[in-house]
């Protein structure tokens, strides 16, 4: 269970960084990429995330300072969802 959460949490910072660096070439007419036109699919890759490193760290815990990295990744990725739900664009 360990080492999949491990292996989820560094794949989805590799898709996140894919997604930003499409995004950015995409917002700034580098060229066109239809998913990436706008901020939704790097505020979706954002919130699985920080969903999953705050699994991860909530996982792992050994101290008080853990609790605070999993509460601060959770309110990222409640922040990223709540401005993917209100259409921010």
């Amino acid at each position: 269970m360990r080492k999949t959460i491990n292996a989820l949490g560094w794949l989805s910072v590799a898709l996140t960084i894919a997604a930003l660096v499409s995004t950015m070439l995409s917002t700034y007419h580098f060229v066109y990429i239809k998913y990436f036109y706008g901020y939704y699919t790097l505020q979706m890759c954002l919130f699985f995330t920080m969903l999953i490193w705050g699994i991860k760290m909530f996982y792992l815990k050994s101290s008080f300072k853990d609790l605070i990295y999993t509460a601060i990744c959770f309110l990222m990725a409640f922040g990223s969802m709540f401005f993917r739900l209100m259409k921010v664009n």
